[in-house]
């Protein structure tokens, strides 16, 4: 089996890699390295990487993840969440190859009360979240025999994601201020690997596009998260010491795209269809802090 990996450079990327080699050829590409560089935004470029590697599977990483940017920026997030999902899916459609691809809980908004499942109303507030919901629909109407999974506040001990950020500044011993009005299901990009590795085996054979959440189980605030990362890292001596963290307000820290209130995740389906059962949060981070300890030393 032919895997291409876009956005291999990426946390989930990175996280990806290693799983997949275990199943066959991968073939990574970046903007500028990887196996096959490319610019996915540009039309030729993307043709003679697709024509040239031949995938039987496109893993799709590679999005616009700059939440507050896209809303200043909506054509160039336009050109990585909807444009190219939309290729890549025309292109798995004409030659019977097959298709992962990453969205997002900023998909809904609302409070249903519970975890949000596959089958809830979508109603996206923001340019991020919009793109991302369109470049769903065009998979789904391909044709394609395409996985759609859908995560929730991605993060990983690689640089320029919240955990990484806060445990940054929590190093330098400056106290953290973080909003508790947002309740989400943080994830490690290591679990989304694991998670995305059964679901190729097990739920992409289905001819008609599926769509799945793909998140460790958890139900937490951003504040919540980040006292407990704190903590735990403290514990594994990966910064001095605990340092205040203040709960504040999301009026309190303004931004210029909305973000949902409440978007946690039912995983339940995913579960069922790969027999995987989803970590906690609190195990996944553990599992990622710990590797981040062993490699500091």
């Amino acid at each position: 089996m032919r895997i291409l990996l876009t956005g291999a450079d990426g946390q989930l990327g990175r996280h990806l890699t290693p799983r997949l080699e275990v199943l066959g050829e991968v073939i990574t590409s970046t903007r500028r390295g990887g196996d096959w560089p490319c610019d996915l935004t540009e039309t030729e470029a993307l043709d003679d990487l697709l024509d040239g590697a031949r995938p039987d599977v496109i893993i799709n990483p590679a999005a616009w993840t700059a939440v507050d940017a896209a809303e200043d920026e909506p054509a160039a997030a336009a050109a990585l969440n909807v444009e190219l999902p939309t290729r890549l899916a025309a292109w798995c459609a004409a030659h019977g190859a097959r298709l992962v691809h990453f969205s997002t809980d900023y998909v809904f908004d609302g409070e249903p009360g519970r975890a949000w499942n596959e089958f809830d109303p979508t109603s996206p507030v923001s340019v991020y979240g919009r793109t991302k919901l369109a470049g769903e629909e065009a998979i789904r109407r391909s044709g394609a025999h395409a996985l759609i999974l859908r995560t929730a506040w991605l993060y990983s001990r690689l640089p320029g994601n919240f955990l990484s950020a806060i445990l940054r500044r929590a190093a330098s011993g400056e106290p953290l201020r973080v909003v508790s009005d947002q309740i989400g299901s943080p994830t490690w990009a290591g679990s989304l690997a694991r998670m995305t590795v059964a679901a190729l085996g097990d739920c992409l054979p289905r001819p008609e596009p599926v769509t799945l959440h793909a998140v460790d189980r958890g139900c937490v605030s951003w504040h919540a998260f980040a006292e407990l990362a704190v903590t735990m890292a403290a514990e594994r001596g990966l910064i001095d010491e605990v340092v205040p963290v203040a709960a504040i307000d999301s009026a309190e820290w303004p931004q210029k795209a909305r973000r949902p209130s409440w978007s946690v995740l039912d995983v339940e389906a995913l579960e069922q269809c790969t027999g995987c059962t989803a970590w906690t949060t609190r195990q996944a981070l553990a599992t990622c802090l710990e590797e981040w300890k062993e490699e500091a030393c």
